[in-house]
């Protein structure tokens, strides 16, 4: 599967070596191409791909996405791991979802939203240190869902640790499980850790 990873920090990085060592075509795509080696530029990044990683800051996923353009991203699955919180870690977005918002904006788009309850290397290796650990997924698109759930095998997750919640709307619930992620590390004093659903 060809997959478009916009961002080159520790989540895009973490997440496009996996993905890349399960045997797709990874691409990164960022603002400053051949910045960083390997790197293309965002447009050219999605142009070719089936999937689309939004794998930068919640705050700037909207926009990067519209700098691109809705004829580019099409009917493309986003899959969306951001969170939107401010540099006082309080939410950008009071009541409402970056995975909504892209939704409601590329309507034709099919967005998906996951791993965004967890730090970037549970993301990609859940069971190695944890003993049990849930990824939530939400989306409109069964198809989009079914894909991505793939991908979230060939990141490690058992398909028993994926939990569907539902249509877009439920990517409030995750999305705001930020600020309890936040005081969960600052008493553990670690970001080893993640959410599961115990049941």
């Amino acid at each position: 599967m060809n997959i478009a990873v916009l961002g080159t920090g520790k989540v895009g990085s973490a997440l496009g070596t996996r993905l890349a060592a399960s045997g797709h075509h990874v691409v990164h795509g960022s603002r400053t191409p051949g910045g960083e080696a390997g790197t293309v530029g965002q447009r050219e990044a999605v142009a070719s791909a089936d999937v689309v990683v939004t794998a930068v800051p919640g705050t700037v996923v909207l926009s990067t996405l519209e700098e691109i353009g809705e004829d580019v991203l099409g009917e493309k699955i986003v899959l969306d791991p951001s969170a939107a919180v401010t540099p006082q870690l309080t939410m950008a977005h009071p009541g409402d979802s970056v995975a909504r918002q892209v939704q409601a904006r590329f309507p034709r788009a099919r967005v998906v939203k996951t791993l965004n309850t967890m730090n970037f290397t549970i993301m990609v290796d859940p069971l190695a240190s944890l003993p049990r650990a849930t990824a939530f997924v939400s989306g409109d698109d069964d198809a989009a869902k079914t894909v991505v759930t793939g991908l979230l095998a060939d990141l490690g997750w058992p398909e028993s640790s994926v939990l569907d919640l539902g249509g877009i709307d439920t990517a409030l619930a995750t999305e705001h499980v930020a600020p309890l992620f936040f005081a969960t590390a600052r008493a553990l004093g670690t970001v080893t850790f993640a959410l599961s659903v115990s049941r």
